[in-house]
């Protein structure tokens, strides 16, 4: 049904984004792994990393990083990690460890003798996945206006009766168990 598809892509969009939360968090230990106290990264290592991956740094985003960097050429893990959230380089980078991360024995930008960490296969709960996205207030619950915006492309009238049908409580909202039930049929 559609509202499969659209929960099935929500939870595709929520893995890549957890995919890439991942990189980030593996690409930020490694390069504070060299420092003494884990808290300084190396600019050397970061321009070494972009340059073996065949990443292109914007000048402007090289730039900032030689600002973060003190005389020795070393930022702080701080400033390094708030760079990084919003550098497209390390984004490229990120994304293509992960496509050609799935080689065995190999970990791209890692030095020779650096251990390759095993990915666990994970079962995805699709529909808890889909509900965490659509619940973004947190609350435990989809409100009506939630559910609305998520089934959009359904007509208004269908809409409805699919909103009444799941609400099995019938208190104008949607919980967890509830929105399991879009899975089920």
């Amino acid at each position: 049904s559609l509202l499969q598809e659209m929960a099935a892509l929500s939870a595709i969009r929520n893995r890549k984004s957890q995919k890439l939360r991942e990189g980030f968090e593996d690409f930020l230990a490694r390069c504070v792994e060299r420092s003494e106290e884990r808290n300084e990264v190396e600019l050397e290592f970061v321009m070494d990393t972009f340059e073996n991956l065949d990443i292109k740094i914007e000048e402007k985003e090289q730039t900032k990083l030689e600002k973060l960097a003190d005389k020795n050429r070393k930022m702080s893990r701080q400033d390094f990690a708030h760079f990084a959230k919003s550098s497209k380089a390390v984004k490229s980078l990120v994304e293509k460890e992960n496509r050609l991360g799935s080689r065995p024995g190999s970990r791209p930008g890692s030095r020779p003798g650096t251990p390759v960490r095993t990915i666990k296969t994970v079962k995805i709960d699709k529909a808890l996945a889909a509900f965490k996205a659509l619940d973004t207030d947190s609350t435990g619950f989809l409100s009506r206006e939630q559910f609305c915006s998520f089934a959009s492309n359904i007509p208004l009238e269908k809409r409805e009766k699919l909103l009444h049908s799941l609400d099995a409580d019938g208190d104008g909202r949607i919980d967890l168990e509830e929105f399991r039930q879009l899975f089920k049929k």
